[in-house]
């Protein structure tokens, strides 16, 4: 009897995979921001490897370079194999790095020029899958800072203002808030400073109203001058150098104003008599509603008895019904509009005559 031998096997798998160069994705968001003689660049550090693979290291260096258009990108040397912590499974914002590169003296002088930066990483053996896509920013003068730069509060919120520019300018001012203690329960994007444009509001040369400030909160400002130019079809902007911050809290703590176009329509209809009171609406940010009194007064006009407080809480509604008052009296009726504080403002008054 012949023998029969069976094979089995498996499907083929494949050429092996050669092992991973643990090479970190190339940089895809860095930015550069240019104040003064300083230049912030941002940028985010890659989970993965140009094969897709997590980055298994826990540390990656990186280096940057600084070039003018057609010219080398020459590494610059504070920020040259900088090792930077990872961790597996990092938040962008944890991964998130900031650095700023102070330019020397030959870029901060003389007519705008492109000015681009490069950044590149390596593992820890020193490869690298080359340097990122570039971003650009300026060199030349920057535009002289913002001087007598203050604060005060108004009834429409933040009042900024500073000294208008010497002669003419072509830069814009541009306005920097920030928490000076972000909130308990602020989202990370909700305590990064926001930017303000002084023109938003209109364009006067010395003054903006920062009319989203939130009541109660302190708030750091810093304003800067702004100049956008296009070079090499690439748009940039070159900002001053920030003024001295200003430190102001929007406590909103002033008394509304009085209602106008406050009437009345004294009216009997069925034997009953009742006087419709109503106004204008006040206009103005953190209001609580209106007060309403009466007061019965003499042909002289002077007092008789005791004033009435119409309304034990406030009514939001410009408009109110008295079913009280009695036909034949002659009545002072005032209303007040009362901030969210409880601060009252000053009444508007009339009188009904029988």
């Amino acid at each position: 009897m012949s023998a029969v031998i069976l094979l089995v096997g498996c499907a083929s798998p494949g050429p092996p995979r050669p092992p991973s160069l643990q090479l970190p994705q190339p940089i895809r968001d860095l930015t550069a921001t240019r104040e003064g003689d300083q230049v912030t660049l941002r940028f985010t550090l890659p989970q993965r490897t140009t094969d897709g693979l997590p980055i298994r290291e826990d540390r990656l260096e990186a280096s940057v370079c600084r070039g003018e258009e057609a010219q080398p990108c020459d590494p610059v040397p504070s920020l040259r194999d900088v090792r930077l912590n990872i961790s597996p499974g990092s938040s962008g914002a944890d991964r998130a790095v900031t650095w700023q590169d102070h330019l020397p003296a030959s870029e901060t002088a003389g007519e705008p020029q492109l000015l681009l930066y490069r950044v590149q990483l390596s593992n820890l053996e020193g490869k690298t899958a080359g340097w990122s896509e570039a971003a650009f920013t300026a060199a030349g003068s920057a535009p002289a800072p913002v001087q007598g730069f203050g604060a005060e509060e108004t009834r429409a919120g933040i009042l900024l203002h500073w000294q208008p520019a010497a002669g003419p300018s072509a830069a814009n001012v541009l306005l920097r808030r920030e928490f000076v203690s972000p909130p308990a329960k602020a989202k990370r994007d909700e305590a990064e400073p926001i930017w303000l444009d002084s023109h938003a509001g209109g364009r006067s040369p010395d003054r903006t109203v920062d009319s989203t400030a939130a009541e109660d909160v302190p708030y750091r400002y810093f304003a800067f001058r702004s100049r956008t130019v296009t070079l090499s079809q690439q748009e940039v902007r070159i900002d001053s150098a920030a003024s001295a911050p200003v430190v102001i809290t929007w406590h909103n703590a002033f008394p509304p104003p009085a209602p106008s176009g406050f009437s009345a329509a004294p009216f009997a209809e069925g034997g009953a008599f009742a006087v419709d009171l109503v106004w204008e609406p006040v206009e103005e940010p953190g209001l609580k509603g209106y007060i309403v009194a009466r007061q019965a007064i003499d042909d002289a006009g002077s007092a008789i008895g005791s004033p009435e407080r119409l309304t034990p809480q406030p009514v939001e509604l410009p408009a109110f019904h008295d079913p009280a008052a009695k036909q034949g009296v002659r009545y002072r009726y005032t209303v007040q509009a009362v901030s969210r504080k409880n601060i009252e403002g000053q009444p508007a008054t009339l009188t009904v005559v029988p």
